[in-house]
């Protein structure tokens, strides 16, 4: 026999008002039925597993509408899409309040050391700098659509079909990223790609049984990432708002990404992984850049116009802006050149 409860016995169960079991009725996520001599409303035990969700996903910060469409059209891509949105929504609170804090601490820092009419001014420019990295880390678009690309990305590689052919050496570089990050290392190294794209790299990493997270801000490339090697941890992210507590990984990994960042995005990046990686760790970078503004120019005088208007859509990375930057950290950077235009520089 069916058991059934009264609004108040499910408000009394869930710990929660009649008034917001009443509200999800009306948003039509519940339909209880009505009990025919007295027209009650009556709940089964099927609408408290509906309820149940509807709680677990509120926990969660998902808002109404997006539990709606989850009960509504309960399929994996779908569910995982909403989820997907949330954490973005998350992983960006986390990082905006973690600048709001770094702020206040050297606000609260600078105003302990500063005589008592001259912190004023330090206050207005750490304010100022925290609003700079912010509207760095918001305002970083995909322009290259790589969620349309995603599904023929590994065929058009193949065929380096672009007029510079930076891809005529793709499996050279990513074993040369891949040899230069596993050189003697043990089993318990934990590693992380940042642009796993589909994962051609990484499965170099789990092939050999070693623990490797891919990251990527294309939710398409990671559905293709994981169709393809689906013992592969994914994540969705960015160089800009890496989504891991600091001192995570001993090694970190990336190719044909990087150059997606201008110089100042780099900037952030660069302090964002040396974050987040461990005081010992090294990154291995592969990816089209030039020595300095000069060689960049000399090459450019010998290119096609068509050929600097490819090179002109990215921004490809001046080796000593990275040598100077990393160098603020106290890090080295060695160069490997793979061709004229490809250089895998390991950093440690």
């Amino acid at each position: 026999m069916e058991i059934k409860y009264s609004i108040k016995e499910v408000a009394k169960l869930f710990n929660i008002t009649t008034n917001k079991i009443r509200f999800y009725e009306k948003k039509g996520i519940i339909t209880p039925a009505r009990d025919e001599e007295n027209n009650y409303r009556y709940y089964t035990e099927k609408d408290l597993i509906k309820l149940q969700t509807i709680l677990m996903y509120r926990i969660l910060n998902i808002p109404i509408e997006d539990i709606e469409d989850i009960i509504k059209n309960d399929y994996k891509n779908n569910v995982l899409n909403h989820f997907y949105k949330q954490w973005e929504i998350i992983n960006n609170e986390v990082h905006r309040a973690k600048l709001i804090q770094n702020s206040l601490e050297e606000i609260m820092d600078t105003i302990y050391e500063a005589n008592d009419e001259k912190y004023h001014r330090s206050i207005i420019e750490s304010i100022k700098k925290m609003n700079e990295i912010y509207k760095i880390k918001e305002n970083w678009k995909d322009k290259w659509d790589f969620d349309g690309w995603a599904k023929n990305y590994d065929k058009d590689v193949k065929g380096d079909s672009g007029r510079l052919k930076i891809y005529k050496n793709y499996e050279v570089i990513l074993d040369m990223v891949f040899k230069k990050a596993t050189y003697n290392i043990d089993k318990e190294v934990e590693i992380l790609e940042i642009g796993v794209g589909t994962g051609n790299l990484a499965n170099r990493f789990l092939s050999i049984g070693l623990h490797i997270t891919g990251l990527d801000q294309s939710r398409e490339m990671l559905n293709v990432a994981k169709e393809k090697f689906p013992k592969l941890k994914l994540r969705l992210g960015e160089f800009l708002k890496l989504p891991f507590e600091n001192n995570t990984f001993d090694i970190i990994v990336s190719t044909y990404a990087f150059h997606h960042l201008n110089e100042e995005e780099k900037t952030v990046a660069i302090k964002e992984m040396l974050r987040i990686l461990k005081n010992d760790g090294k990154i291995i970078i592969g990816d089209l850049m030039f020595e300095n503004e000069k060689q960049k120019h000399k090459i450019m005088k010998n290119l096609t116009r068509k050929q600097i208007d490819e090179i002109e859509d990215e921004y490809y990375s001046n080796i000593e802006l990275l040598q100077n930057e990393f160098g603020k950290y106290g890090k080295t950077v060695n160069i490997f050149q793979i061709d004229e235009f490809n250089i895998v520089v390991e950093v440690a």
